[in-house]
């Protein structure tokens, strides 16, 4: 072999030798994509869950008191976890800033005068799984932490009844679990998000 075709051939093994390790990370980070997330844990339903309530842009219709804020958050699925699930339906409750639910019963939308449902609705995911909804600070009561009750419901899905805890003191459900960011106006809760499974 002469000096010529060594170099040919050297040439050859590193372009090929280049290409295998970016084949290689291409291959595990199309693995790692498509690997299933861990389903968002279920709760227990709670207190006072009021069916079919209305869509709406505003949880605290009538004006309960407390620290106004912004829920913001994102429903995923958790087969396909780069893969938002648009038209998610969640219903969402919670006190007021006293630690008041309204109504304190459960029951059906329709059983009740408009006036006495509040700090409760209902809002639908969009194209990219995101939804958005002004609310309150839901005021902590012995023995719970702030919390938010969710009822999320998504053709091809499995039903989720979960909730998610304000951070405002040590907690063991990180994946439920976030801070308010008091520094924008209103408040913003950024709800972690909810991974929910085909079903």
């Amino acid at each position: 072999m002469n000096s010529t075709d060594r170099q040919t051939l050297r040439r050859r093994f590193l372009t090929v030798a280049a290409m295998v390790p970016a084949g290689l990370g291409l291959s595990f980070g199309r693995a790692a994509a498509q690997q299933a997330m861990v389903p968002t844990a279920s709760d227990m339903e709670g207190p006072y869950y009021i069916a079919n309530t209305p869509i709406v842009a505003n949880l605290n219709r009538f004006g309960k008191p407390g620290e106004t804020m912004r829920i913001v958050g994102q429903v995923m699925n958790a087969a396909d976890p780069e893969k938002p699930v648009p038209g998610a339906r969640l219903e969402l409750w919670q006190t007021d800033g006293q630690g008041r639910y309204h109504p304190q019963t459960k029951g059906n939308y329709s059983d009740f005068r408009d006036d006495e449902i509040d700090l409760r609705g209902t809002v639908i995911t969009d194209h990219a799984g995101r939804f958005d909804v002004m609310s309150l600070f839901p005021k902590e009561y012995w023995p719970r932490p702030p919390h938010i009750h969710y009822w999320i419901r998504a053709e091809g899905f499995r039903p989720l009844v979960t909730q998610h805890y304000l951070d405002t003191r040590p907690s063991n459900r990180p994946h439920r679990t976030a801070r308010v960011i008091r520094d924008q106006s209103p408040a913003v809760y950024p709800a972690p998000t909810f991974y929910i499974q085909p079903g």
